[in-house]
């Protein structure tokens, strides 16, 4: 199925893009669609080209069982497969749609002819690249922090969003919060019962938890430990 223009510059990624390069692109993507849970590429595969997400979320996950971490999630406008594409290697992670996602897809030859074309969209992948690599590096900082205040930051942050007062969900299973958190069900699991017998949160069920005492979370981010 083709891709129109329209549906390519309403992406933030080609917000300032020309729309010859928009153009040049939509006339070579083919749109790919998975449901929630579907593997997109795994880990060690050779890559089938540049996949840019029109709908939904991609999760970009390392390991195994329950020790896979998120590398990184991409949501609409964001791009995968770039790195291996073009270093001729294979993926060095696995993508999955975390939701039912929509991708333009853009084998290899078709991006080299768009480059040849418009070489506006070889500097876009390059901005891609080095975003992707400034990104990888602020996640390792953050994973230097312990589970515990990255736990507290994550709650921090759903509570921030949150339209229900103090009330939060963790809009996940705690397996994939403990993949996001870079560590084990057991250990996430183990924490957040911790909050709830200290009274930091209360559990409402569900996955949904009131925050009780907001402080003692910022406590806890800003020990780092």
């Amino acid at each position: 199925m083709s891709i129109s223009p329209e549906s390519l510059a309403a992406l933030p990624l080609f917000r300032d893009v020309s729309t010859t390069a928009v153009s040049a692109l939509a006339r070579r993507a083919i749109e790919v669609r998975y449901s929630a849970g579907t593997v997109i590429f795994l880990a060690g595969s050779v890559p089938r080209g540049w996949y840019v997400v029109l709908e939904g979320c991609v999760r970009v996950v390392r390991g195994s069982g329950a020790r896979q971490h998120v590398v990184h999630t991409e949501l609409p406008g964001g791009t995968l497969g770039e790195v291996p594409l073009f270093t001729g290697d294979t993926h060095p992670a696995t993508g999955i749609a975390a939701e039912p996602t929509r991708c333009a897809l853009f084998d290899k030859p078709s991006l080299d002819s768009a480059i040849v074309e418009c070489p506006e969209i070889g500097l876009l992948i390059n901005r891609r690249l080095a975003l992707r690599v400034r990104r990888l590096v602020d996640r390792l900082d953050d994973r230097s922090h312990s589970v515990r205040s990255r736990l507290a930051e994550f709650l921090l942050d759903r509570l921030g969003a949150s339209k229900n007062g103090n009330c939060i969900s963790l809009g996940m299973t705690q397996q994939a919060l403990a993949e996001e958190l870079a560590t084990v069900r057991e250990v996430v699991s183990r924490e957040i019962r911790a909050l709830v017998k200290q009274k930091t949160i209360e559990s409402l069920g569900g996955g949904r938890y009131r925050v009780v005492d907001t402080e003692a979370l910022r406590r806890r981010v800003a020990r780092r430990g």
